[in-house]
């Protein structure tokens, strides 16, 4: 159905709900995952796997380099101008590139699994996890490319139900290498056990699209311009590389400088605020839409989108500040209370990550790959440059004060590339912010913050009396926004569509 025969908001809405159930299974296994490898690995097992599975994530990023954003960009282009033929050309030539990206990047891996190991991060045990995390790499890499056919045709049905099996599956697998496995083939048996639950999910996601719209992949093929494509993938390249570092950058130098139990401390922080963020889920959503609208409405649907990330962000930050020591030992033990610190500067990036992504998300779909690859490089350098100055000058006084430092560099290096992206969408696309929304959602949430101390002074907070403080600091927050006019009409009627669909 075209954009202009249906609703904006209920297309994002109705995709959204399909997207927020996948990503709320997936952090919901993810967090009884985290939860299971971090008690029975502890923290130095379980820094020892953080830092194979950051070096994974780079692999992955070295098989896409901007292949899957390219591939939902021009076939979601192809689709608005009902050109199934052309989508489908562009599906394959890009399948092409993304085997040969799969094939370099586990070569490249497994020549530097040995060097970095022993070599760069003098940790010998992080051997064997890089070199079975290639397996992973191999079936997490396809099994992304072949998702964006359906996410090009604006129907993510499937993946809710897909997402249930994979992280199901990833539990079990993971649960009975950990028990069977020898100290030493833990952590590889469970990246085997990732890539066995992965190589599920992409089997039944083949099917499902062969059996759907099988003209999306099969059949002839029509000529396209190869060096436009390929001019794209190179700037997307350029800014997933830069991201992936951007977000790794922390992870491996704390690898280089601290002991693996540290570093499964800061891990521990991480995952979590990215769980929470992850909760988010509309930029995926909303590229293929925002590449199919122009003039007023990608204004309006921009402002929309952004209004919806700050009333939902900026309670979230608020609450897990004040709840973050308890949090920490409800989910991960009393074994990782010192990440407690880390939490809480961590905790920003609830707002600044998906806003960065939404910004992101429009430079993509109006073709300005190179802008966007710019602002990330500069970032990216003052990431690394102040990780390295704020790790080696803490870490005089103690590790804890070494692994906080790397929190404040990426959360530092995020706000400047987020005040640059702002300050870009104004002068490419004469988009401004309202900050009115922001003002209102501030204003609610010091409400609510102020209910949470009282709270938390008046009462001892264990596993009931935490989970009521949370559900009346959210109806608090609620019904302040309401007060003051925060949510409207249309908002009402956007979650009466949520609730029917």
């Amino acid at each position: 159905m075209s954009l202009r025969k249906e609703n904006f908001s209920k297309i994002a809405v109705k995709n959204s709900l399909y997207t927020l159930s996948s990503v709320i299974i997936a952090k919901i296994g993810g967090f009884i995952l985290t939860i299971i490898l971090a008690r029975m690995l502890l923290p130095e097992l379980f820094g020892i796997y953080s830092l194979a599975l950051s070096v994974a994530i780079i692999g992955i990023t070295l098989t896409d380099l901007g292949v899957n954003t390219t591939s939902l960009r021009y076939m979601s282009d192809a689709l608005g101008k009902n050109n199934k033929l052309l989508a489908r050309s562009y599906f394959r030539f890009l399948l092409k590139i993304k085997g040969l990206l799969i094939l370099v990047a586990i070569i490249i891996i497994l020549i530097l699994s040995k060097p970095l190991s022993t070599g760069v991060f003098n940790k010998p045990l992080v051997f064997l996890p890089i070199v079975f995390s290639c397996f992973y790499i191999l079936i997490d890499s396809a099994r992304e490319y072949f998702s964006q056919p359906f996410a090009a045709r604006k129907d993510l049905r499937i993946f809710p139900p897909l997402e249930l099996i994979l992280q199901f599956s990833k539990i079990i697998f993971s649960l009975i290498a950990i028990l069977i496995l020898s100290y030493r083939l833990r952590i590889p048996g469970i990246f085997m056990a990732f890539a066995v639950s992965g190589f599920l999910f992409l089997t039944l996601e083949i099917f499902f699209l062969i059996k759907k719209d099988k003209e999306m992949v099969i059949g002839k093929i029509s000529k396209i311009d190869n060096r436009k494509i390929l001019k794209y993938i190179g700037f997307m390249g350029l800014t997933g590389i830069t991201l992936t570092f951007f977000g790794s950058v922390d992870t491996l130098m704390l690898g280089r400088f601290v002991d693996a139990e540290y570093l499964g401390f800061y891990r521990a922080a991480l995952t979590l605020v990215i769980s929470i963020s992850s909760l988010l889920p509309f930029s995926g959503v909303l590229l293929p839409i925002f590449t199919q609208i122009h003039g007023k409405r990608l204004d309006r649907g921009f402002e929309k989108s952004l209004r919806y990330f700050i009333i939902l962000a900026i309670p979230m930050v608020v609450g897990l500040m004040f709840i973050a020591k308890y949090a920490i030992l409800l989910i991960y033990g009393k074994e990782y209370l010192l990440a407690t610190p880390s939490l809480f500067v961590l905790s920003f990036l609830i707002i600044i990550s998906p806003v960065i992504s939404l910004y992101s998300t429009l430079f993509q779909a109006k073709e300005k790959p190179r802008l966007l690859a710019k602002f990330m490089l500069i970032s990216l350098v003052m990431n690394i440059t102040l990780n390295y100055i704020l790790i080696k000058i803490l870490l005089n006084i103690s590790q804890g004060y070494a692994i906080l430092g790397a929190g404040v560099a990426i959360l530092i290096s995020n706000l400047f590339l987020l005040g640059i992206l702002i300050n870009k969408t104004k002068s490419q696309f004469n988009i401004k912010i309202n900050k009115n929304p922001i003002l209102k959602s501030i204003l609610a949430t010091a409400a609510m913050a102020l209910f949470l101390w009282a709270f938390k002074n008046l009462i001892d907070i264990g596993i009931v009396s935490g989970t009521v403080m949370i559900i009346l600091a959210a109806i608090i927050y609620l019904s302040f926004m309401f007060l003051i006019k925060g949510l409207r009409k249309e908002d009402l009627d956007l979650l009466n569509v949520l609730f029917k669909r």
